[in-house]
């Protein structure tokens, strides 16, 4: 077998070390992104949850209001608190909505991240704090 001749191991050190540090960047980013979609299942999951019970609220209150009207005074007190139900159903509502920004925002962020990390050269040479992480061993604390 011909072994090859000229070839220094330690200039290509530094381009492994490089390229292995890029990896678990990546990794930690892979991971951060799978939490992100999962939080979005989650959110999409209570968000439906929360419109079915907001129509049924909806639905339920239309049918009580007109028993209310019945009722007289007590019937007006019972339709102020089906109205402060339905002001917090709307804000709660609201709250997912935002929550759900948040979630695409991040995402786009994170998608932003990775373009710029793919522009980025390779660094000569890699940290000297970093390691390789020991089977079961946890990234992120």
């Amino acid at each position: 077998m011909a072994e090859f001749t000229g070839l220094d191991v330690g200039t290509f050190r530094p381009k492994v070390d490089a390229l292995s540090e890029l990896r678990l960047l990546k990794q930690s980013l892979d991971f951060r992104n799978r939490e992100l979609q999962d939080s979005r299942k989650r959110l999409r999951h209570t968000q439906g949850r929360l419109s079915q019970a907001c129509e049924d609220f909806k639905a339920e209150r239309a049918g009580l209001q007109a028993e209310l009207r019945a009722l007289g005074e007590s019937g007006k007190q019972l339709g102020d608190s089906l109205a402060a139900q339905k002001a917090l159903l709307e804000r709660q509502s609201e709250t997912l909505t935002h929550e759900r920004m948040n979630v695409d925002l991040l995402r786009d962020e994170v998608q932003r991240m990775r373009e710029e990390q793919r522009k980025m050269p390779v660094q000569e040479g890699a940290p000297t704090n970093l390691r390789a992480a020991r089977p079961g061993e946890h990234l992120w604390h």
